[in-house]
């Protein structure tokens, strides 16, 4: 069984869950056994984390997820460990675009720091790969899985309340909540329309009925089956560029057709036409969804197309096998 070292920093954040821990028992059946080093915090955060660098040399693998390691940390991995292997799903360089100058001089350096020493990259989308290409890493796209198995198929049927699905959180709400104009106008073409959102927070609407469910894992499937058409409308900046799309996959193992901003790998996933919509502006929103809405028959069509499409190309089986060959280098 060769032992790889993955340096993680929260457990419980969704990258972790559905990108690592999901993939564990499937790697541990390609002979791969994970040994999760929670990256450690407070006064004697470094001198531990040091530690464990120093160590690296006893794993086959170094698997470094998500967080950029500083140039000291970088330079001390490099120097113990056989390979070194970097897991990405999110624009990190781009989180501090609010903060001080500091902060964001610190992402970059960390950045260039933790991209110096990848012998191979993870990313989860075309944009992330780009960034890594053009430092002249190794790269390999793999999209944030799922298993279909776990997720119920919508039974599309004419209906004149149709409702329009949202999954997230409270840190994305924001997104909802600018392209609210545009689903308000599709509800007053079509006043029976409504919208479901699924998180820890909602918006709130005078012109279109909005229900609200709080998210739990052992939920969320059911309350996926509760809508119709899923939704993803997404500004374009270099933070969101890098965003992996999950709940578009959620939507179509759903059986749900989706319309989504064509940004980031919102335009990889969605077939234009096939399993969804991509509407560049705000304003060509309604009309998509209106085509969604009011067309049972085409959302069945659609919804069918992405299922199968998650149910056989966005598979844990087939991201553990992508794994295998990138650990097995």
């Amino acid at each position: 069984m060769r032992r790889i070292l993955v340096l993680a920093t929260n457990l419980a954040q969704a990258s972790f869950r559905l990108r690592i821990a999901a993939l564990e028992p499937l790697l541990k059946q390609h002979g791969f056994e994970l040994e999760v080093f929670l990256r450690p915090r407070g006064m004697f955060a470094s001198p531990k984390l040091r530690a464990k660098l120093r160590d690296s040399a006893r794993y086959h693998a170094v698997l470094i997820q998500r967080k950029f390691l500083s140039p000291g940390e970088a330079k001390l991995l490099r120097r113990h460990a056989g390979r070194i292997v970097y897991d990405i799903d999110d624009a990190l360089m781009h989180h501090n675009r609010t903060v001080g100058w500091i902060s964001r001089w610190r992402a970059r350096r960390n950045f260039e720091a933790t991209a110096g020493i990848l012998d191979h990259v993870v990313a989860g989308n075309e944009y992330l790969a780009a960034m890594f290409r053009a430092r002249r890493r190794e790269v390999s796209i793999i999209p944030t899985m799922l298993d279909s198995q776990r997720y119920l198929i919508k039974p599309h049927e004419p209906t004149a309340a149709p409702r329009l699905v949202w999954i997230g959180s409270r840190s994305t709400l924001q997104y909802l909540r600018d392209f609210l104009p545009a689903l308000e106008e599709a509800a007053r073409q079509m006043p029976g329309l409504r919208l479901l959102t699924i998180a820890d927070a909602t918006v709130e609407s005078r012109l279109l009925q909005i229900e609200h469910v709080e998210w739990t894992e052992a939920g969320e499937a059911e309350a996926l089956c509760r809508g119709d058409i899923g939704i993803a409308p997404t500004p374009s900046d270099p933070w969101t560029m890098g965003k992996c799309g999950f709940k578009i996959l959620q939507y179509m193992a759903s059986g749900l057709p989706v319309v989504a901003s064509p940004v980031g790998a919102n335009a990889e996933l969605v077939q234009e036409d096939v399993t969804g919509y991509l509407p560049r502006q705000k304003a060509d929103w309604p009309s998509a969804i209106l085509k969604l809405a009011r067309n049972a028959e085409l959302r069945a069509r659609m919804g069918a197309a992405a299922r199968d499409l998650a149910a056989t190309q966005y598979t844990l089986g087939r991201a553990a096998d992508d794994w295998t060959r990138i650990l097995d280098s």
